[in-house]
C-alpha cells in the first residue's frame, strides 16, 4: 500500500523529532586525562578503597554526561581514573558539546596539608573551553602544594635534551631502623647510589649517580613530623639522551650524625634496576629496602655475638697482639669507628680463641633477619692501620667473605629479647679447611665460553673470541692476603689486556675450541675455599664479569681443593654465566669439611634453581648407575641436616643437588667436588615438609635417593 500524504505527514514528522532527540548525544565530544600521582604526600593508606584517583567537576547541563557517567564536586563523581602503571592514571569520558568543562583530580589517600582538605589538589580549577572536538591534555601531575600552576607543570626540569627520572622511597621501614635510622637527626641525608655508566646527574652532568658516594641527594617532602611526607623522600636525575634503553642499577642509602653505611639490602639477589625512558618519567615509590613501614613496634635488646679465629691466626692471618676483631652490620652501620666501640668491637674470652661481645640492637621483633659479618682491622704494632693507599687513607680490607654462606652476609633472627647465637668461624674457615704451610698446590680453572658468545643485549656483551681475553678474578681479599696481594699496591698476578681487571690471571685457548684453562700457583699456609668468578674484556668495549652483585650467596662462585696435601688439584669445567639483576645465582659448593650439626652455621641454601627438562622419576630409587655409587641417606626421614656418602671414581668431579617432586632444584650440595669416599652434609632446615630426591652425578654416572623431610 502506498502511503498517503497523511501517513507521508506523519512519518516526517516522527523522523523531525527522532533527529531532535538524538541530537545531543551525537553532540559530544571525548576528553582524555592523564595524571601523576608521584607528587602527593601519601602513598602508603591502608585502606584500598581510598586510594584510587576521581575527576571531581561540573558541566553548565548538569551532573548527567552523554556516556551515562556522572560528575560533581564530591564523591558522587563517577569519573573515576585507571592506573595503568606505577604512577600512572588515564581515564576517558565524555561531555556535550559547547560546555565549559571545570575539573579537578582528587587523591583520596592524600592527607591534608595546611588548609588544604585532604585529597583536593592545590591552585585554581582546571579548565576545559566550551567547543568542539575531542580533547587530550597532557600529562599532569597532582598539584598538592605547589599552589597555582599550569596543568603542565612539573615537579622536576630536565633541561636540553636530557631525560628526567623521579627517584622516591618511603624511608622509616623496620630494616632502615635496625641500621640506625634516626628521622630527627639534622644531618640524614637520603641518596640514590648507582652504576655511573649511564651518566644520570643532578647538576647537569659535573656530578653522576656513583656507587661509592652519594652524589645523588633525595629531598624530604614535608617539614611536618605528623604529616606522610616527613617520611617520603624524592628527586629527580636528568639522563643524556644517549642512555636511553641503556639499564640503571641503583639502591637508596641513608647516612647521619651515626650512621655512614645506610645501603639498602639485597632486592631480589641484587640491586634495583629500571630501563632509562625516552621521556620525563617517575619511578613508583619503594619501601626502603623493601621492608615493612615502621609501626612502633621496635624494642631494644642485647644480642650476643662469637667467633673463634684460630684457623685464620694458624696461616697467619691474624696477630692477636695487634688486629682487632669486629662484628659490623646494619645495626651499627657496617662501621666500627675508633671514638664509638662500644656496639662493635669483640673482646678475647679469656683461655680461649674465641672472641664475643653483646651488642644493644634496636629492631622490631620477628621481621626481616638481619645481616652482619665479622670484620678484622688489621692494626700494626704501632695502633696504625697496617693497610694503606698511596694518599696515606686506610683501606677497609678486612671483610670475611664466609665460605658456608658463598661470600653472602650472615643473618640472624632478632627475638627482641636478650639472645646469644651460635658461635661462627671467621670466614667460615675450620681447621679442615687449611693448606699447610710449604704446601703448594697448582690449582687448574676451565671455563667453556661458547654460550657467552651467543648473549643479548640483556644478558651483556657477546663474548668475541676474536678480540676478548678470559680471566678468573678473585673477590676475597683475606685470601688474596695469604698469597702475597697487597691492597692498595700491584695485581697478584698478570691480569692479561682487560686494563681493569684486579688480583686476577688470564686463560688461554691454544686449541680454539671455546674451553679456557689456565693454572694458578696456591701457596699454604692458606685456606681452600676459593671465591672467583670469570670475566672477559678488549680495550675496545672494557669489561664484562659474570655474577648478579649484591652481597648474597651466588655473586660469586665459590669452590674447594678437597685435597689439601695435593702438588695438583682441578676444579670441573665451568660455564660463563650472563651478569646482572635477575640472572642466574652462580653455583657454590658448602664447606665440605664438616661435619657440621645442627645450630653450628646458619646455612643460606640456595633454592630455585631450575635445571630445564631434567625429569626425575619417585618410582626409582637407584643407588648405583655405572661406577658411581650413592650411599643411604641418614637420618632418612630428617627434621634437619642428614648425610650422605658418594663412591666415584678418583679423577671423576661429582655434582649432588636435591629435587622436589616436580623436578626442580631446591638445593645444592656440591658442585663438580672431587668428594668421593667424603661424608656430604645436606641441609633440609629451609625445605618444607614432603619427598625429595638427593641425585649424584658425575662422567662416572648417576645415582638417585630418596629423602623424607618431616617437621
Amino acid at each position: 500500500m502506498r502511503p498517503t500524504a497523511t501517513h507521508l505527514g506523519r512519518w516526517l514528522g516522527l523522523a523531525a523529532l527522532a533527529a531532535v532527540l538524538a541530537t545531543p548525544a551525537l553532540a559530544q565530544r571525548t576528553i582524555t586525562l592523564r595524571m601523576n600521582s608521584a607528587t602527593q604526600p601519601d602513598t602508603i593508606a591502608a585502606d584500598a578503597a581510598l586510594a584510587g584517583a576521581q575527576v571531581r567537576g561540573q558541566v553548565a547541563s548538569g551532573t548527567a554526561l552523554p556516556d551515562g557517567n556522572t560528575i560533581d564536586w564530591n564523591d558522587n563523581t563517577t569519573l573515576i581514573p585507571e592506573n595503568v602503571g606505577g604512577d600512572y592514571w588515564q581515564i576517558e569520558f565524555q561531555i556535550p558539546d559547547n560546555e565549559e568543562l571545570k575539573f579537578k583530580f582528587f587523591f583520596g589517600q592524600s592527607e591534608p596539608e595546611g588548609d588544604l582538605p585532604g585529597g583536593w589538589e592545590a591552585g585554581g580549577d582546571q579548565v576545559i573551553p566550551a567547543g568542539t572536538g575531542d580533547v587530550a591534555l597532557d600529562l599532569h601531575y597532582f598539584e598538592k602544594v605547589a599552589g597555582d600552576q599550569n596543568y603542565d607543570w612539573r615537579p622536576f626540569e630536565a633541561g636540553g635534551d636530557s631525560v628526567a627520572v623521579w627517584f622516591r622511597t618511603y624511608i622509616d621501614t623496620e630494616d632502615a631502623l635496625s641500621k640506625g635510622l634516626d628521622l630527627d637527626d639534622g644531618s640524614l641525608v637520603v641518596g640514590v647510589r648507582g652504576d655511573n655508566a649511564t651518566g644520570g646527574s643532578q647538576d647537569g652532568g659535573a656530578t653522576t649517580i656513583d656507587w661509592g658516594s652519594t652524589n645523588i641527594v633525595l629531598n624530604r617532602e614535608s617539614d611536618n613530623p605528623s604529616s606522610p611526607g616527613f617520611k617520603l623522600f624524592s628527586g629527580a636525575v636528568s639522563y643524556p639522551a644517549s642512555a636511553i634503553g641503556s639499564t640503571q642499577a641503583y639502591k637508596f642509602f641513608f647516612s647521619d650524625s651515626d650512621t655512614d653505611a645506610g645501603w639498602e639490602n639485597d632486592i631480589d639477589g641484587g640491586n634495583r634496576t629500571f630501563t632509562i625512558p625516552a621521556q620525563d618519567s617517575t619511578l613508583m615509590w619503594k619501601f626502603y629496602s623493601n621492608s615493612p613501614a615502621n609501626e612502633g613496634t621496635a624494642v631494644t635488646a642485647l644480642v650476643g655475638f662469637q667467633v673463634d679465629v684460630s684457623p685464620i691466626s694458624s696461616i697467619g692471618l691474624y696477630q692477636v697482639a695487634d688486629d682487632l676483631v669486629q662484628v659490623r652490620g646494619g645495626f651499627n652501620g657496617w662501621d666500627c669507628p675508633d671514638d664509638n666501640q662500644d656496639d662493635c668491637l669483640l673482646q678475647q674470652i679469656p683461655g680461649t680463641p674465641d672472641f664475643a661481645r653483646q651488642v644493644p640492637i634496636t629492631a622490631a621483633p620477628g621481621g626481616d633477619p638481619l645481616p652482619y659479618k665479622f670484620y678484622v682491622d688489621f692494626r700494626n704494632a704501632d695502633g696504625t692501620a697496617q693497610f694503606q693507599d698511596a694518599a696515606g687513607n686506610d683501606l677497609d680490607v678486612g671483610w670475611e667473605e664466609p665460605l658456608d654462606f658463598g661470600g653472602g652476609n650472615r643473618f640472624f633472627d632478632f627475638s627482641g629479647t636478650e639472645q646469644t647465637l651460635d658461635e661462627q668461624f671467621f670466614n667460615g674457615v675450620r681447621p679442615g679447611n687449611v693448606i699447610a704451610d710449604g704446601q703448594s698446590v697448582d690449582l687448574t680453572f676451565m671455563v667453556d665460553m661458547s654460550e657467552a658468545t651467543m648473549f643479548e643485549d640483556a644478558q651483556g656483551r657477546a663474548f668475541d673470541p676474536a678480540a676478548d681475553t678470559v680471566s678468573v678474578q678473585f673477590e676475597d681479599v683475606v685470601w688474596l692476603l695469604t698469597q702475597g696481594y697487597i691492597p692498595g699496591g700491584e695485581d697478584l698476578v698478570d691480569t692479561g689486556s682487560g686494563g681493569n681487571l684486579v688480583n686476577g690471571f688470564s686463560l688461554s685457548d691454544p686449541d680454539g675450541d671455546l674451553v679456557y684453562t689456565g693454572t694458578l700457583t696456591i701457596n699454604g699456609p692458606t685456606y681452600n675455599g676459593i671465591g672467583y668468578r670469570y670475566v672477559f674484556a678488549n680495550d675496545d668495549d672494557g669489561l664484562q664479569a659474570e655474577g648478579s652483585g649484591g652481597f648474597d650467596a651466588g655473586r660469586r662462585r665459590y669452590r674447594y681443593i678437597t685435597d689439601v696435601t695435593a702438588d695438583a688439584f682441578s676444579f670441573a669445567k665451568d660455564t660463563f654465566r650472563p651478569a646482572g639483576p635477575g640472572v642466574q645465582a652462580m653455583p657454590w659448593e658448602i664447606n665440605p669439611t664438616g661435619p657440621f650439626e645442627p645450630g653450628d652455621v646458619q646455612f643460606s641454601v640456595p633454592v630455585g634453581f631450575v635445571d630445564e627438562g631434567l625429569a626425575v622419576s619417585i618410582g626409582d630409587d637407584p643407588s648405583r648407575d655405572g661406577d658411581l655409587a650413592l650411599g643411604a641417606v641418614y637420618p632418612n626421614p630428617t627434621t634437619g641436616l642428614a648425610r650422605v656418602v658418594v663412591t666415584a671414581p678418583a679423577e671423576a668431579p661429582v655434582t649432588v643437588r636435591v629435587f622436589d617432586v616436580t623436578g626442580r632444584v631446591v638445593a645444592r650440595v656440591v658442585e663438580g667436588a672431587f668428594v668421593s669416599g667424603r661424608p656430604l652434609d645436606i641441609d633440609t632446615r629451609g625445605l618444607a615438609a614432603g619427598l625429595y630426591l638427593v641425585r649424584a652425578e658425575s662422567e662416572a654416572g648417576v645415582a638417585i635417593r630418596s629423602l623424607t623431610v618431616v617437621r
